[in-house]
């Protein structure tokens, strides 16, 4: 186990104060909402009850017991001003979506509200001709028996229709008509046998009509109709003056409303539906703070809306997470996740728009019994609601009450509760601290020992290891595996000293025996003696060689630590060193062979060592033709691609006995031969090495591996 599972392990046990407090917080907040269900369930059952016995309210939902009509138009209650100017910025927070009537390219966009006591209607009509009212010229020449066209005196142009039934439950019909752009006050379209003459001035209607691209905006303010009031709409199209005023589009043809405006039979089969002040009456004294409540029709349309769900006392204001700063609002959505047992689902009933009940399931919804649920709204709150019919056995609307969940619950208006989130939270951050702590040691010992392992390099040189200057047990640990390595690398640099020292040493008595030899009186020796002699200065000779080979090393280490790089085109230096070699190997048949990448340029440069690439290249050709069988080589320059790098490989090739597997890794080390020398020659073991130490200088490695007919060895250093 390791130090990090060890901290986090010891961090997880400080959890168990906060744990058992969270099971007894849990537990209350099942029973105080099990608490909080049997009493919206009662209120509930008393309201309904109140309401199925409240006789305005039971005229009010008796307007709607017959089936919804396609005519049938709905006006949502406007929470904001309403600004008759032709534009739809207000309209655009409304829930309900236009009404959309088409006919070919006419196109006419209707959306409807109310306000206090006014109905506001907004028509976006798309005409690619739109044509305004021509007022005629007045004429005075009038025969006897001949009167004025008063229909083309009325409108002649593109117009909007209204026939309504207003609050004297009389029918009106309205005509909307302008000249041009701007304000426009409603005009009776029609007259009836009451007196009432087309072409009057109705004040209560006015309007404003706006240009757009597409055709105009029609934006309406007329008196609020009593519910369910006989609406028809049409837009009127003409595309000149003179044409018939036929085509429409809307709810009802313009010709059944001034029939039916004049008293004569005709099929106007539209009302017109939006919420009641009777009900909002009779609902307001059941709602109270952190409840809402909503009357629906026997259709599902909304007659009633009361809406206090956001709305707190000063003491659940002092509660209100969102009110207490960030770090409350994070104890409260912990508790909220994870007190809750049972996953809440969204609303287990739709609601059209987020207004109207669905018409299609009213009937599903008319049988079944009164429950009381959790549920997350469309507006993302957490209520408890209840979904019940009105009206007895036979139900004449349907009443749905919501109550906030969110400062309901017990952990969010107890105090114990913010005691045991706070615990909780200490004591994650405890863990965490002890993690973070233990993330820090692990760190810091990882790297201690990356820096360990890179501290002797492959060759068994001691690179050292920095010190730490942090004063606890892992500084003072780095500190002294420094200074053993410090100590370590001394040794190292005395026994790479002591090579030259000793070849000092021995230079001088080797010298005074090679000396002696040489001047003894050979002739006066016999055979014996002679041939004793002959091998001591052959013992010397080659103890000189061993001296200089080791001083050559020595010297060579310090010549590729201290060598300057500079840019070196190969194609030129590789070029240069065939003519060399051919001078230096007369008796040797020296071939070339360049291979360049696909794709690359013909010029190579590498930042080199120009004079560490000739002597490693020297000692690679010296063994190649000393292996050879046919006495030729052949030099390779080959660049190529590798991890998406650009390389280039400096090898010889022979003809030659191959190199077997498990030597090839070791034929580069120090001091390591596997030659028979049969020319008398000493080798050391040196030349390999030095090529890998040079290739090593440049990032680079060396190659070595067997061929058809010979072996190839090089080094490969990047371009």
């Amino acid at each position: 186990m390791n130090l990090r599972t060890q901290m986090l392990l010891a961090g997880a046990l400080t959890l168990a104060v906060p744990v058992i407090g969270w099971q007894s917080v849990k537990q209350l907040d099942e029973s105080l909402r099990q608490t909080r269900v049997d009493a919206q369930s009662l209120k509930v059952a008393n309201a309904r009850l109140a309401l199925a016995e409240a006789d305005a309210l039971r005229d009010v939902l008796q307007l709607s017991r017959t089936k919804a009509k396609s005519t049938d138009l709905y006006a949502e209650a406007a929470d904001f001003p309403m600004f008759v100017d032709g534009y739809d910025d207000e309209w655009q927070i409304l829930s309900s979506p236009s009404l959309v009537y088409k006919n070919n390219e006419d196109q006419l966009r209707l959306r409807l509200a109310t306000r206090g006591n006014r109905l506001y209607v907004f028509a976006d009509v798309r005409d690619d001709d739109v044509v305004y009212h021509k007022p005629p010229a007045p004429r005075f020449d009038l025969a006897e028996g001949e009167s004025l066209d008063r229909q083309a005196m009325l409108v002649n142009g593109d117009a909007l229709e209204l026939l309504i039934t207003d609050s004297r439950n009389q029918v009106e019909h309205a005509l909307f008509r302008t000249v041009a752009p701007g304000p426009v006050v409603g005009m009776s379209a029609s007259g009836n046998s009451n007196g009432r003459l087309s072409g009057r001035r109705l004040a209560r209607y006015k309007g404003f009509w706006a240009a757009t691209p597409q055709g105009f905006h029609l934006e309406l303010s007329m008196p609020l109709p009593p519910p369910s009031s006989v609406f028809g709409l049409a837009f009127v199209d003409v595309d000149s003056t003179d044409e018939s005023r036929m085509r429409w589009l809307g709810t009802s043809n313009p010709i059944s409303m001034a029939a039916l405006h004049k008293g004569e039979a005709a099929n106007i089969s539209g009302n017109i539906f939006f919420a009641s002040r009777t009900a909002d009456e009779r609902l307001a004294p059941w709602v109270t703070r952190g409840t809402r409540a909503r009357l629906f029709d026997r259709q599902g349309r909304l007659l009633s809306d009361i809406n206090s769900l956001y709305e707190k006392t000063a003491e659940e204001y002092q509660y209100d997470p969102a009110l207490r700063g960030f770090f409350n609002a994070i104890l409260f959505r912990i508790f909220a996740y994870f007190v809750t047992d049972t996953q809440i689902n969204g609303q287990p009933f739709k609601l059209m728009n987020g207004l109207h009940l669905p018409p299609e399931d009213v009937d599903e919804l008319a049988e079944k019994q009164a429950e009381t649920k959790h549920y997350v709204t469309h507006e993302r709150d957490i209520v408890l609601g209840t979904l019940v019919p009105v009206g007895g056995d036979e139900p004449t609307g349907f009443l749905l009450f919501e109550s906030n969940e969110d400062l309901a619950s017990a952990y969010s208006a107890s105090s114990v509760a913010r005691l045991f989130s706070l615990l909780t939270l200490v004591s994650l951050l405890a863990g965490l601290v002890l993690l973070v702590y233990a993330s820090l040691l692990s760190m810091r010992i990882r790297s201690l020992s990356r820096l360990a392992t890179r501290a002797v390099a492959e060759d068994g040189r001691v690179r050292g290891l920095p010190q730490s200057d942090a004063k606890d047990e892992i500084g003072d640990l780095s500190r002294k595996l420094s200074a053993l390595l410090e100590r370590s690398a001394n040794y190292t640099k005395y026994l790479e000293a002591l090579s030259s020292r000793l070849s000092h040493e021995l230079r001088t008595p080797l010298s005074v025996v090679k000396t002696s030899i040489e001047n003894m009186d050979r002739d006066r020796l016999d055979a014996e003696t002679v041939r004793l002699m002959d091998r001591a200065s052959g013992g010397a000779d080659q103890l000189g060689a061993i001296i200089r080979a080791l001083v050559e090393s020595t010297r060579l280490e310090q010549t590729v630590q201290q060598s300057q790089m500079q840019f070196v085109d190969l194609m030129a230096w590789f070029h240069g060193s065939i003519a060399r070699y051919k001078q230096v190997y007369p008796n040797t048949r020296i071939e070339s062979q360049v291979t360049r990448a696909s794709g690359r340029q013909e010029k190579m440069v590498v930042y080199a060592a120009a004079e560490l690439l000739i002597q490693a290249f020297d000692k690679l050709v010296h063994n190649a033709v000393g292996f050879s069988n046919d006495e030729s080589i052949t030099l390779l320059l080959e660049s190529f691609v590798e991890n998406g790098r650009e390389m280039v490989l400096l090898g010889v090739a022979n003809n030659g006995p191959h190199i077997p597997t498990e030597l090839q890794a070791q034929l580069f080390d120090p001091m390591f031969s596997d030659r028979v020398s049969d020319d008398g020659e000493l080798h050391m073991g040196l030349g390999l090495y030095i090529v890998r130490m040079i290739a090593e200088s440049h990032q680079g490695r060396v190659d070595i591996r067997n061929t058809s007919n010979g072996v190839q060895v090089g080094l490969i250093i990047p371009l």
